[in-house]
């Protein structure tokens, strides 16, 4: 076990030797994502004649982000609902925020954000709204970790002898990230203008001998760009901090909206390599009334990814949530989560996963899971 971090920093220097561009090198001036993913899973066993379990759960979870020059935005959706002898539950949460930049050559911005939620057991959905003013970037540097990818193919399998220049590398990006553009003003023949022009950008620098890169190469970038046998993770780096106002607007109780609370939070994206990411995040809450800073809560998360394989992913989170009650009690949660992702065709992925889970002085929870994941883009 002690030898595990040392392991996957080799990995990592194993992963970039060689390679003449690195994810910062991407800088663009709009970036964007979307993901749409959904699991479930089934539980059932039985002893003699009694049902011990008959369980189903599935999960939903929607990403969108946008990031320009003026303006960045996103929406994050996360559903989850099950039935457990008969029982259903459900937990749904949404979180939107817009972000305006005061100017296009700083990173200054001010911001304002909406969550809503909604349990089986509330009484109504509850909401806060938070505005105020932050600082940083994040940029999407996907469509740079799927030219590697080809690239990566295309040394293997021969169809070129050397790592492409960066400035290549980046220019095929850029064609990559403009593929809805192609779309829009090709219609269903695009696909042959968009290869051509990657094509042509990589016969510039002159590494290969031919005039084209051939069936070969074509079936690489097809299999990378449109996720065939195999798909690449989303790649993000930067960060950004934010200082606001967080406003209760209704109570899942129905009670009374509590006082404004002060709050601070921050996320940071970097990918160690091409294979290897780690995304964080943390948020401080605390009531401005006679309670301020004697009652709050903080919450950080941290999420590592790393690519055993063009088809297998291990992925790990970890959450903390502290509680400060105005007693002086304090409540800590923990949430340790482990998943092995096996990618079978179509965006489907078979999933292996367990779960730690420890809650103030309750006892801890131990889960394991086996499941399918279908991402639908």
């Amino acid at each position: 076990m002690k030898n595990i971090p040392v392991i996957l920093v080799l990995c990592s220097i194993i992963n970039v030797y060689g390679q003449n561009v690195k994810v910062s090198d991407y800088k663009v001036p709009v970036s964007e994502a979307k993901a749409l993913r959904f699991d479930g899973n089934w539980n059932w066993s039985q002893t003699g004649n009694n049902v011990n379990a008959n369980n189903a759960n599935a999960n939903l979870l929607f990403r969108t982000f946008y990031s320009s020059l003026p303006l960045a935005w996103l929406i994050n959706v996360d559903a989850a609902g099950g039935k457990r002898f008969g029982i259903y539950n459900h937990n749904v949460r949404f979180e939107g925020r817009f972000s305006k930049y005061i100017w296009d050559e700083h990173d200054w911005f001010g911001f304002t954000r909406l969550i809503a939620e909604h349990a089986d057991f509330y009484k109504q959905i509850s909401s806060d709204l938070t505005v105020g003013f932050g600082y940083g970037r994040y940029i999407n540097a996907t469509a740079l970790a799927k030219a590697v990818r080809i690239e990566d193919h295309f040394i293997k399998d021969k169809v070129v002898p050397a790592n492409f220049p960066k400035e290549t590398m980046i220019n095929i990006a850029h064609i990559i990230e403009r593929e809805s553009e192609y779309r829009d003003l090709y219609g269903d023949t695009y696909e042959t203008y968009w290869f051509n022009d990657i094509e042509e950008e990589m016969l510039k620098p002159g590494i290969i001998e031919e005039e084209y890169i051939g069936s070969l190469g074509i079936l690489r970038m097809r299999q990378v760009l449109f996720g065939i046998n195999e798909r690449v993770n989303q790649r993000y780096y930067g960060w950004d901090a934010t200082l606001g106002i967080l406003f209760p607007i209704t109570n899942w109780d129905k009670s009374t909206p509590g006082n404004p609370n002060l709050t601070v939070s921050g996320r940071y994206s970097f990918p160690i390599s091409w294979k290897t990411q780690i995304n964080s995040t943390a948020e401080a809450f605390t009531p401005i009334d006679s309670s301020f800073f004697k009652e709050g809560r903080i919450r950080t998360g941290l999420d590592f990814i790393y690519e055993l394989s063009n088809r297998i992913n291990f992925v790990a989170g970890y959450r903390l949530g502290l509680f400060k009650l105005p007693a002086g009690k304090n409540i800590v949660e923990q949430n340790l989560n482990t998943s092995f992702w096996y990618y079978i065709e179509n965006n489907i992925y078979l999933t292996i996963s367990g779960d730690f889970l420890k809650q103030g002085s309750n006892p801890s929870t131990l889960s394991t899971r086996v499941g399918l994941q279908y991402n639908l883009f």
